[in-house]
């Protein structure tokens, strides 16, 4: 059985007299990509333009990144061990930087290892993949075996990359480039519950309320926070089969191929780098709570950045200072420093 993602995160738009001023009138679009619905929202009276202008970069990064597109970069570049194209070397550089960074917990190489678990491209055949193949698989894993020369970009033997744990902040960051071009001042992205807050609002601060991952008619708190940011989440439930009893999620750890042991259900990144976030709230979930909290002081003073993180005995940590939690809902509300 597998278990869809739930809509992590509701945009609570409290546009004071919305539509009454230029910059202040909404204009919605819904669009398909990534294998996501996503809800793009703009104010202002370039909105249609800007909207026209994120479907298209939206559509050009799915069809250049995806991993099952076989006119992707990427699927040139696993098929082939070897591919030519700018973007995509800048982005496999950033990966293998935050790689770097958290200690191996986020690996963009991790292509065959997902597609043995019925994770990755051919997504849907889920199975427990024998410990032969899978030690094979591990033994291609590792951004020490991506290779990047300019627009030219090499893989190591057997090595495939997917780029699914970066690719959504990625889109939210070049998005906003499209309203910067076009005049946008207020903008919202929720990319089936990954959010990015581009600029403000005319009444005060975004209010952002944080879905329960234990109940989707439920959240944990409302978060205040300025546009400029973006909020990830990653979360155990999100992908999963069962197989004889045990239940078997598409959180990987890099170091041992299978799903992460931690004591993390779902981990919130608030930050102001999208790619950064995306990639965050993975290694979050693979590290567990003590370790994302040490992540977060190990690169407080080079890409801050602040987490919501629910435990799988009920503790609800936030690093946030603009969350106010909900009471009387079973969690144990902690505030981190």
């Amino acid at each position: 059985m597998q278990k869809r993602a739930f809509v992590l995160i509701f945009i609570c738009l409290l546009l004071a007299g919305c539509g009454k001023r230029p910059d202040e009138t909404p204009h919605r679009r819904t669009v398909f990509a990534m294998d996501t619905v996503m809800n793009l929202t703009v104010y202002g009276e370039n909105g249609d333009k800007a909207l026209d202008a994120a479907e298209q970069d939206l559509r050009r990064l799915d069809a250049l990144l995806a991993r099952g597109a076989e006119t992707s970069a990427v699927h040139t570049l696993n098929q082939y061990g070897f591919a030519e194209d700018e973007e995509t070397a800048a982005l496999l550089e950033k990966a293998g930087e935050i790689s770097a960074a958290t200690g191996g917990a986020f690996d963009a190489t991790l292509g065959k290892v997902l597609d043995l678990w019925g994770f990755g491209s051919g997504a849907g055949d889920y199975r427990v993949p024998p410990d032969a193949e899978l030690d094979a698989a591990l033994a291609a894993v590792g951004m020490e075996r991506v290779f990047v020369d300019g627009e030219e970009i090499r893989l190591a033997a057997f090595t495939e990359v997917d780029l699914g744990g970066i690719v959504k902040g990625y889109a939210c960051e070049r998005m906003f480039d499209r309203m910067k071009e076009n005049g946008v001042v207020t903008a919202v992205f929720d990319l089936g519950g990954d959010v990015a807050l581009w600029g403000g609002k005319s009444d005060g601060p975004w209010r952002v309320a944080i879905k329960d991952p234990a109940d989707e008619g439920a959240f944990l708190g409302i978060l205040e926070t300025d546009g400029g940011r973006f909020i990830m989440t990653s979360g155990v439930y999100e992908r999963y089969f069962e197989e004889n009893g045990a239940r078997y999620h598409h959180i990987l750890d890099p170091k041992t191929g299978r799903p992460a042991d931690s004591d993390l259900v779902s981990a919130t990144v608030v930050c102001q780098n999208g790619i950064w976030a995306d990639a965050l709230a993975t290694a979050c979930c693979v590290v567990g709570a003590d370790g994302a909290l040490a992540l977060r002081e190990r690169l407080a003073d080079t890409m801050p950045f602040d987490l919501i993180l629910i435990t799988d005995d009920a503790r609800a940590l936030y690093t946030c200072e603009g969350f106010a939690p909900e009471t009387n809902n079973g969690y144990a509300y902690e505030k981190v420093a």
